[in-house]
């Protein structure tokens, strides 16, 4: 906007244009890296938004002795969902299908970026930037 664009002209204006900092512009790779690692932080995240919902489930139902925990692994959240009443399972089994969609698409992911880190060493510092 204007404010933006006077301030960075009073910016230039103070400083010699060899003091002012360069941000590179990535290449292709670095850019498909970091939209890789983007890819993997959305899906993580939608795998826990998931996973809450499937949790606040049992919660409604007044089963409240199962926990995050024991929905973790895809054996763990089907035996727990079947404990269930009738009227929560047909959300709950949605719920399974979409984690089993997230999971598949972290575990296609992982592998691109077992690739990537095969291919460049120095794409480590952007893997281990992220989350989970």
């Amino acid at each position: 906007d204007k404010e933006d664009s006077l301030k960075i002209a009073r910016l230039i204006q103070r400083f010699p244009i060899e003091e002012l900092p360069v941000v590179p512009i990535p290449n292709d790779e670095e850019e498909d890296n970091r939209r890789l690692c983007t890819e993997q932080e959305n899906w993580t995240r939608q795998l826990t938004q998931s996973k809450n919902r499937l949790h606040s489930l049992f919660t409604q139902a007044g089963l409240t002795h199962i926990t995050k925990k024991h929905l973790r692994t895809k054996a763990n959240r089907e035996i727990s969902v079947a404990l269930l009443p009738s009227r929560y399972q047909k959300e709950a089994e949605r719920i399974l299908k979409v984690l089993d969609l997230v999971e598949q698409n972290l575990k296609l992911i992982e592998e691109e970026i077992k690739e990537a880190l095969k291919k460049n060493k120095a794409y480590a510092q952007t893997i281990m930037s992220m989350p989970g």
